[in-house]
């Protein structure tokens, strides 16, 4: 009989503890997802559905799981290639809360036949055979002297400060029209690491040094540029660079001239 009794306490146990396991799981399970959907002005009018479909999407992946076996690679296993995942929120006990960031095709690099295209922080997203943007079909902003990804990342994320530096800044495209990375190869001071923004107009703007004091650099530049006749605009170059007495210095030249 007490042998009789312990495996009927056991059994009401592993009831109780399956009872609270499986209201646990009701609980905490995910029903709800809430997005924010960051996209471009030109894309606001398809907003709803397109949060509508992401929403879906992820309802499909997580819906009915714990809330605590669901993470950021499961939502962003959801997201098209055009999208990102912004930030990711648990809110306890059953809803999660995304932003998503739509991609912006900015750049492109030739390699002598096809272009790929990259979005404002680098990440490859197509090849093409023309240098056409996929929204507007205007022209890319093409990097030059970047040898492998890690190169392209690092001019986007010098072009990022450039373009908050600019009085718009929805005008990196129109604005330049590529961009040129140089790393040096030898210890001689005047040859140093450098970017290039080959403007449309004409005139190009150097940042010597430019994983230093960037931000400081490029403002600096684009103020003097800005202050330029419309005559200047059109050829020269502007070097910003910090100088011997370690004061930023930007000083513009017409080609051939001494700087």
């Amino acid at each position: 009989m007490k042998h009789l009794r312990k495996i009927g306490i056991l059994i009401i146990a592993i009831i109780m503890v399956a009872a609270i396991a499986v209201g646990i799981c009701v609980v905490y399970a995910v029903r709800n997802v809430n997005v924010t959907f960051l996209s471009y002005p030109e894309d606001e009018e398809n907003l709803n559905s397109e949060i509508q479909s992401v929403k879906q999407g992820v309802l499909d992946k997580v819906r009915g799981r714990v809330i605590s076996s669901v993470n950021e690679d499961d939502v962003s296993s959801c997201l098209g290639d055009d999208y990102y995942l912004g930030s990711f929120e648990k809110v306890y006990p059953c809803t999660i809360n995304i932003t998503v960031m739509q991609r912006r095709e900015v750049f492109a690099v030739y390699d002598g036949e096809n272009y790929s295209a990259y979005d404002e922080s680098g990440k490859f997203l197509r090849t093409s055979e023309t240098n056409a943007n996929s929204r507007d079909g205007e022209p890319n902003l093409i990097i030059e002297g970047a040898s492998n990804d890690a190169e392209i990342k690092e001019v986007a994320s010098v072009c990022a400060i450039f373009k908050s530096c600019t009085k718009d800044a929805r005008l990196l495209r129109s604005l330049v029209e590529k961009v040129t990375l140089y790393k040096s190869q030898t210890t001689i001071s005047i040859d140093t690491d450098k970017v290039t923004f080959k403007l449309w107009c004409g005139l190009s703007i150097e940042i010597w040094d430019y994983s230093k004091y960037t931000s400081e650099k490029i403002s600096k530049a684009y103020k003097l540029f800005d202050n330029l006749t419309p005559d200047q605009k059109l050829k020269g170059r502007i070097i910003s660079r910090i100088d011997v007495d370690g004061n930023f210095d930007a000083e513009y030249t017409e080609y051939g001239a001494d700087v």
